[in-house]
């Protein structure tokens, strides 16, 4: 029985290396979301500290202006690191959908390839089943032949 061989295999190997490719870039995209996302997060909570130092500066008797006025600068310069996040978030959306397109799109290569090389199998299965079954019955008429003569 001759063993099965995909003509295409070399090629299904390259867009399965491409989609595991596609799938890389996706993941360093969306680590770099997650880590603008927590660095926001990190200006949030730095930020409502600022509020409370503020307050809490303000409710004391004596007030230091120069501290307060520090804290009030120091608000301003992470709500203005928080834009900035907020805007890079905004150029890497389009990135993100991009790649998760390209994923989709190399997925779905592979499978068609996979799904061809299984149709292939099964048709090399079925030839070799029908020689290995025509050649059965030469051998059973040979000898039936050879009884009957």
């Amino acid at each position: 029985m001759a063993t099965f061989r995909f003509r295409l295999e070399t090629y299904l190997r390259l867009k399965i290396a491409a989609r595991d490719q596609c799938r890389a870039e996706l993941a360093e995209v969306l680590r770099a979301e997650e880590q603008l996302k927590q660095q926001q997060v990190e200006i949030a909570e730095e930020i409502d500290g600022q509020h409370d130092y503020i307050r809490q500066a303000t409710q004391s008797g004596s007030v230091n202006l120069d501290l307060i006025t520090a804290a009030q600068r120091q608000v301003m310069f992470l709500k203005a690191a928080d834009q900035e996040k907020q805007m890079l978030m905004k150029q890497l959306l389009p990135h993100i959908q991009q790649r998760r397109q390209a994923l989709i799109d190399a997925d779905h290569e592979v499978r068609t390839l996979e799904k061809l090389k299984e149709q292939k199998q099964v048709q090399h299965l079925q030839r070799e089943s029908a020689l290995e079954a025509k050649q059965m019955d030469e051998i059973a008429l040979t000898g039936f032949r050879r009884k009957g003569v």
